[in-house]
C-alpha cells in the first residue's frame, strides 16, 4: 500500500468516524500505520482535509443556530431539526446537533493526529513544522471553544463553573486500541484547556497570510473574545491591542461581506461554489438571502436597537441644524420586497450574505470590528468612562453613519459621536457600546453568547437555562455513559 493510499485512508477515515467513534467506540472502521505519515505535503493535507474541513463543513451552521434563539431573529426555517433548535425544544436525537458534535470532533482529531506526529515528517524546516503545530493547536482550540458554547450552560452558570463541559480528547484515534470512554470535564476545565492550546499556538510564527487560514492574529482575537466572556477585562484589552494595528477598518460597511478576505478580516471560513455543488439548503446564503429560502428574518427587537442608535439628544441636535443621519448598515446591509422611500420598519432581512447564486458566501469569525468594541468594553470596566473607549465606539460610528445636509452635501458628523459629557455612570457607556455590537455585529453568531455573558435574557428565557444548552446527541449517549444535559 503507497504512503499516498494511506493518507487517502486515513482523511476518509477521519472523516467517516461518528462522534461515538471519536470517543469511546470499540471497532473503528479502519485504521492506519502512523509510520507512513512522514511527507510534508500529506500532513498540509491532512491539515486541510479533516481539521479545516470538518469545521467547515458546519461553519454556518454554528454562526446562525445561536442567532436562531435569540430576540433578534424570526426564524421561519422549515426544516424541523432547524425549527427545534429555534424554537428552544430540542430532542436528543436531532441531527442538526448530532451532525455538529461529529464535525467538532473530527476536526479535533484531525488537529490531535497532526500534534502527536508532525515532529516525525522528514525533509521540513522547523518553520514549516511550527506552521503546522501553531494551526493544529488554533483549530483544536476554536473546535473546543464552539463545542462548550452549544453543549454546556454558559461561563458564570454555576459557581466556580463546575457544571458539565464537553470530554476533552487530546490523544488521536487511529485503531481499536485508542477508543476509550473519556468523562466530561467541566466548563473551567474546557476553557482552561482552550487557553493552554491557544498560548501554545502563539508560541509559533504562522506564515499564512491570507485571513482564511489560521494566523497568530486569530489566536490573539480568540483569546480576547474569552477573556470578554471571563470578564478578565485586562486580558481582553491586551489581546485585542496586539489585534487592532494589524487590521484597516474599511470605509464602507458592504466591503467586508462583498470583498471577503479584505483588510478588516481576521479569520473567516472560505466559502466556495463547488464547496455546495447543487445548491445547500444549510448555507448561510439561503437562511438569510431574501431571494432564496429565507429562514432568518430580522425582528422588531432588532429593529428598536438600530432606532437607539442615534440618542435622542443626537436626534435633536441634527433636526436643529437641518441634517440627518443616514445608518449605512440599515440601508446597505438591510434588504426588502417594500418599495422606497422605506424606514427601518419596513426592511424584512440581513442583507450581509448575499450571494443567493453561487451560496459561496464566507462564514465571519473575526474581524476588526469585534476587536475594536471588544477593547472599548474591557477599558470602561477597567478606566470608567474613558476617552479611549469613546474614541473606538466613535471609529465604529463614523464608518457606519453618514450625516446629510437637505441639500445631499456632507454634514456634521460630530453630531452623532460621544463625547464624556454623554455618560453619567461607566454603565450607561457600557450599554451604548453593547448597542453599536449589537448592530455592528449582528447576524454574525455573537448575540446569544453577548446575551449570556452579560446575564440577560435570551429572548425571554434565563442566560442559564437548560433550553439553550444543546443535548449530548443521542447517538453518544446510546453507546457510552456520557452524563446527558439537564432538561434532556
Amino acid at each position: 500500500m503507497t504512503k499516498i493510499y494511506k493518507l487517502t485512508l486515513l482523511i476518509i477515515t477521519v472523516l467517516l468516524l461518528s462522534s461515538c467513534d471519536l470517543l469511546n467506540n470499540p471497532k473503528p472502521q479502519s485504521s492506519i500505520n502512523i509510520d507512513d505519515l512522514n511527507n510534508l505535503k500529506e500532513y498540509q493535507s491532512l491539515l486541510t482535509g479533516t481539521a479545516y474541513n470538518s469545521l467547515q463543513n458546519y461553519a454556518p451552521q454554528l454562526t446562525y443556530l445561536s442567532d436562531s434563539q435569540t430576540d433578534f431573529v424570526d426564524w421561519k426555517l422549515s426544516f424541523s431539526n432547524y425549527q427545534q433548535i429555534g424554537s428552544r425544544s430540542i430532542a436528543s436525537n436531532n441531527t442538526a446537533v448530532r451532525n455538529i458534535w461529529n464535525a467538532l470532533y473530527k476536526s479535533i482529531n484531525g488537529a490531535n493526529i497532526l500534534i502527536a506526529n508532525i515532529n516525525e515528517v522528514e525533509n521540513a524546516s522547523q518553520s514549516q513544522i511550527d506552521n503546522i503545530l501553531g494551526q493544529a493547536y488554533f483549530i483544536r482550540a476554536l473546535d473546543y471553544y464552539y463545542l462548550v458554547q452549544y453543549f454546556a450552560k454558559p461561563w458564570g452558570a454555576v459557581t466556580d463553573n463546575a457544571q458539565l463541559g464537553v470530554p476533552i480528547r487530546t490523544e488521536p484515534v487511529f485503531t481499536t486500541d485508542d477508543f476509550k470512554e473519556i468523562n466530561r470535564s467541566s466548563v473551567k476545565e474546557v476553557y482552561d484547556h482552550i487557553i493552554s492550546d491557544l498560548k501554545k499556538a502563539d508560541d509559533f510564527k504562522i506564515t499564512n497570510s491570507s485571513s482564511a487560514k489560521a494566523t497568530n492574529d486569530a489566536i490573539n482575537a480568540l483569546r480576547a473574545r474569552i477573556a470578554l466572556i471571563q470578564e478578565r477585562w485586562q486580558d481582553a484589552v491586551t489581546f485585542s491591542e496586539k489585534v487592532i494595528p494589524n487590521f484597516t477598518l474599511s470605509s464602507d460597511v458592504t466591503d467586508y461581506f462583498r470583498n471577503e478576505l479584505g483588510p478588516e478580516s481576521i479569520f473567516e471560513i472560505k466559502n466556495t461554489p463547488t464547496d455546495n455543488p447543487g445548491g445547500g439548503n444549510h448555507t448561510i446564503s439561503v437562511v438569510y438571502n431574501i431571494n432564496e429560502r429565507p429562514g432568518a428574518l430580522i425582528t422588531n427587537a432588532y429593529k428598536s436597537v438600530l432606532k437607539s442608535i442615534i440618542t435622542d439628544a443626537q436626534q435633536a441636535a441634527l433636526e436643529a441644524s437641518s441634517e440627518q443621519a443616514i445608518d449605512t448598515r440599515v440601508t446597505e446591509l438591510l434588504v426588502t420586497d417594500a418599495e422606497s422611500p422605506l424606514t427601518i420598519d419596513e426592511y424584512t432581512h440581513s442583507d450581509k450574505y448575499e450571494d443567493g447564486t453561487n451560496l459561496a458566501d464566507n462564514i465571519p469569525i473575526f474581524r476588526l470590528s469585534e476587536m475594536i468594541l471588544t477593547k472599548a468594553e474591557a477599558l470602561v470596566h477597567i478606566d470608567g468612562i474613558n476617552e479611549e473607549s469613546i474614541d473606538l465606539l466613535n471609529q465604529i460610528r463614523a464608518r457606519a453613519i453618514q450625516v446629510k445636509k437637505q441639500n445631499g452635501e456632507e454634514g456634521n458628523k460630530s453630531l452623532i459621536m460621544f463625547d464624556m459629557s454623554d455618560f453619567q455612570t461607566k454603565e450607561d457607556l457600557i450599554d451604548a457600546i453593547f448597542r453599536e455590537r449589537s448592530v455592528e455585529l449582528s447576524y454574525e453568531g455573537h448575540r446569544r453568547t453577548d446575551l449570556q455573558r452579560r446575564r440577560m435574557n435570551v429572548r425571554g428565557t434565563p442566560w442559564d437555562a437548560n433550553e439553550l444548552v444543546f443535548p449530548i446527541p443521542q447517538s453518544q449517549t446510546d453507546v457510552s455513559d456520557i452524563q446527558q444535559n439537564p432538561g434532556y
